[in-house]
């Protein structure tokens, strides 16, 4: 196994991580409305649903870099 394929493995278990937490997240009832004013999509988050948003961003950042990296090495 060589370092592309370890990199191309990774990618994919990042993006399985990615795709869980934000399924996990569910809906917060905003929808294409609140873009418009419908609902109050500013508000502040709290617990789980903070955390889950933080988690969200550090899956995301480790996932763009693992494909930044996977393009290089290949």
């Amino acid at each position: 196994m060589n370092i592309g394929t370890f990199f191309m493995l990774a990618v994919d278990i990042v993006a399985i991580a990615l795709i869980s937490v934000v399924v996990i997240q569910g809906q917060t009832g905003g929808g294409l409305g609140a873009v418009f004013g419908g609902s109050d999509i500013y508000r502040s988050r709290r617990g789980i649903e903070k955390t889950l948003l933080q988690l969200t961003f550090v899956i995301m950042t480790i996932f763009l870099l693992l494909c930044l990296f996977t393009v290089i090495i290949m």
